[in-house]
């Protein structure tokens, strides 16, 4: 079981849902909620903490039946957020990927819902039905005191990237294919001058990919 990690963030290289963390020899991909990622890329380059411990949960991730099974690490910032990332995701039906998309409210907020049985508030969350939610109100409640306590006020995820962090993730992702930084950053802002509803890096990379391959008729990235 590896339950923290201690080392270097890549801070370059962090993408909507995970980070990079170099342990000595070794360097790991962590799963991180998308909120504590934008958290961590915007942080000013004379605030950027290393190294930086993230406090993980070990888990394989695929069906038993399903022939494919992935070794993950979630991470979080605090060991409370853990805890409570762990009991959320003891309700049937509430699973580690379901979870990391939306915890979009504060950790507090949701635990005092809980504890009121507020149905309505829980459903508004992304990808909680009003089944799940009587779900989560039936297994949690009376177990939420702690983290109704909480002073964070930061949600754990966030619904929707900003046109900003869509940039910057796109930019990496292109430096990482080898483009130069100045060719990816005219790339980036002639995608996106173009297409003004992307919502995601694979968006923006299949309209790069349709681009070239149009040729001369396609727009010039060059």
């Amino acid at each position: 079981m590896i339950s923290e990690i201690t080392g270097e963030i890549l801070y370059e290289r962090i993408q909507r849902n995970s980070v990079l963390l170099k342990a000595g020899a070794l360097c790991y991909e962590v799963w991180v909620p998308s909120g504590i990622a934008s958290r961590l890329r915007h942080t000013p380059g004379n605030e950027r903490r290393n190294p930086l411990t993230i406090y993980t949960i070990y888990y394989i991730d695929g069906g038993v039946g399903g022939g494919h099974l992935t070794p993950r690490l979630l991470g979080f910032l605090d060991p409370l957020d853990r805890e409570f990332f762990e009991v959320f995701t003891t309700v049937p039906g509430v699973g580690f990927m379901r979870a990391l998309k939306c915890l979009v409210r504060p950790i507090t907020e949701i635990a005092l819902a809980i504890e009121r049985g507020d149905t309505g508030f829980l459903k508004e969350l992304p990808f909680i039905g009003a089944k799940t939610a009587e779900r989560i109100v039936t297994e949690l409640r009376g177990k939420m005191a702690k983290f109704a306590l909480s002073p964070r006020l930061e949600p754990l995820s966030i619904e929707k990237e900003s046109e900003e962090e869509l940039k910057a993730e796109a930019l990496q992702v292109l430096e990482q294919l080898e483009y130069s930084r100045s060719e990816a950053q005219r790339i980036v802002e002639r995608i996106f001058a173009r297409y003004k509803n992307l919502k995601s890096t694979e968006e923006f990379l299949s309209k790069v990919f349709e681009q070239q391959a149009a040729g001369p008729a396609g727009l010039t990235l060059a």
